[in-house]
This record gives C-alpha cells, structure tokens and sequence, in this order.
C-alpha cells in the first residue's frame, strides 16, 4: 500500500513537471511566432503569409514541439495538439532523433520518404541546449534571434523556383567550395577581407562620392578575384557567391532588425554581424542589403527570383 502511494505521488510530480516544461516550451515557440508577425509586419512582407509558412521542430530535453506540421510529419510521428489558434498549432512528439543539438533547416531530395523531402523544416534546440553548446547565448532573445534566422531560411525556400536555383547552383559547384578557398589561398582570404572593408567604408560615409569610389573599388577587387579562381582554378564562382549572399546576408539581415526591435543594441558590440570569417558571404551579404537599404535600392522584390539582383543593381547605381 505505502509503495503503492510512494508510485502515485511521484506520478502525479512527474506530471506536474512536464506541465511546466510544456507551458515553458510552449510559450517559447509562441513567442518565436509572434516575433515572426513583427518581421513580417516591419521588415520583410510576407515572411508570415500561410503560403510561406514552414513547420518549426523544436527539441526538448525529453520530446519534441512541432509547430504547423505537415500531414506527412503527423503520420509519421503520433503526436498531440497541446496549443491551437488561428495562426498557430503546437503539437508534443517523441524525440525525433538524438542529435545534441539543432540549429539548422533541412530539405532533401533523395527519398520521397523523409518529412523534409522537397520541403523545408526548422529545427532548434530548446534555450537550454542551446546554451550547453553555445556558452555566449543565455537568453530568449538571443536564442530566437538565431530561430528566426533559420526560420528565414524556410522562408526563402517556400519562394517559388527558390529550391530550383539552389539546387541547379549547387549542383553546378560544390556548397563547400567558398569556405574552401578561404582555407586553402591567401590572396582570397586577404581579398576578402579587403572588399568588406570597402562595404563597411560605403556604410559609414555620408560622402556620395567617397561611397562611390569605395563600391566602385569594390567590384573592381571582386571581379579581379573571381576571375584568378576561374582562371588559376578553374572554377567559376560568381553564382554560388550570389546564391550564398543573398540567402545568408538576408538571413543575417533579420536578426540584425529583430537585434534592434528588442532594443539596447550597439552593432559595434556584435562585430560577428558584419566582419569576415570563414563563411565570408554572411557578412559581405549582410553587409551588401545595408547599403541597399542605405541608399534606397529595393531588392526584396526579387531577391529570391534573381540571386544576382543585389549586386547587379548596385553595379547598375554605382
């Protein structure tokens, strides 16, 4: 009988704890959505426009939170509705794999079976393992940030054709190909380095004609570039650039707005934003969108139609 009682009690504990970890985790992916309405509403149009919605797989330390799923992903894996509205269905699942840690969307296109073929999905770890694996994010905020970027990504690949000139890109040259060539040439990391700072340049001139000369400068350096790989190497890089600046400078370019939407934020505390590392074409892409912006150059009309608009309308103003 005691033991009997001793089982019950620890039943209803352990049910009172996955209540809280469930209305935790709940209210987190309902806060990620609304923040995605705040994009949508101040930034982007159409970022949360149902055509373009992607299904959000959260991981928690115990089960999964899929928001929005896909028919497919619920007959695959049995799950329940734990939060419905107009905008938004969370439904609990069982672990769906046992990776440490998800920060990434995924599609394939090799097995018509898998719940991302051919459609893109956001995965995220919970704050918590997000944060044993990247000491520096210990907030929500920052955390959503980097949501929200992967959300983006989803976004892009719902455009129509966007997955199409992805695929016809890639399998043109290899993805890995840009961080390559920093790695392996100095003269390409050093060249790289140099452009960005001449974006950086155009950004913070209020001289027409200095930003002018620094963009001018610019493509001049970068085509300089291009043109030695293709020639010394063999490989030509100007699409694959493109690609990779457009999808991952405007990914970067959103969580740089929602940086500024939550307030007390210096751009010069978070230099990872803007400045060149291995997978330069974050920062040079991130920083490309900045000057358009700056000087009134609409590209989100068609950026994800024409990967090469932004730097061709630039070309074309300056």
């Amino acid at each position: 009988m005691k033991q009997t009682i001793i089982a019950a009690i620890l039943a209803i504990v352990a049910m009172s704890v996955d209540a809280q970890s469930t209305n935790k985790d709940v209210e987190r992916l309902q806060y990620v959505y609304a923040l995605k309405v705040i994009i949508n509403d101040s930034v982007w149009r159409g970022f949360a426009d149902k055509q373009y919605d992607v299904p959000l797989l959260y991981y928690g330390d115990t089960c999964c939170y899929i928001v929005n799923p896909t028919e497919k992903f619920l007959a695959k894996y049995p799950s329940v509705l734990v939060c419905s509205s107009n905008d938004i269905q969370i439904y609990q699942t069982k672990k769906v794999d046992d990776k440490p840690f998800h920060m990434h969307s995924t599609f394939t296109t090799d097995e018509e079976s898998n719940i991302d073929y051919y459609t893109p999905i956001v995965r995220c770890s919970s704050l918590e393992q997000t944060s044993r694996t990247i000491p520096d994010v210990t907030s929500v905020d920052a955390w959503a940030t980097m949501v929200m970027h992967e959300y983006f990504h989803g976004f892009q690949f719902k455009n129509d054709g966007y997955l199409d000139i992805y695929e016809a890109i890639t399998d043109a040259v290899l993805p890995d190909t840009l961080p390559t060539l920093v790695a392996s040439h100095d003269w390409y990391k050093e060249s790289i380095t140099w452009e960005n700072d001449l974006l950086l340049k155009v950004i913070d001139t209020n001289d027409i004609e200095e930003a002018k000369a620094y963009i001018q400068l610019f493509f001049k350096l970068r085509d300089e570039r291009r043109e030695r790989v293709k020639k010394e190497l063999g490989i030509d890089i100007v699409a694959l650039e493109q690609l990779y600046e457009t999808m991952e400078g405007s990914a970067r370019y959103i969580e740089y707005c929602l940086y500024q939407h939550f307030g007390n934020f210096n751009l010069s505390d978070a230099k990872w934003l803007y400045t060149v590392g291995r997978n330069y074409y974050y920062a040079t892409g991130f920083n490309l969108l900045r000057i358009s912006d700056k000087f009134e150059i609409d590209y989100k009309y068609g950026i994800f139609k024409d990967v090469s608009i932004v730097e061709r309308n630039l070309r074309n103003t300056f």
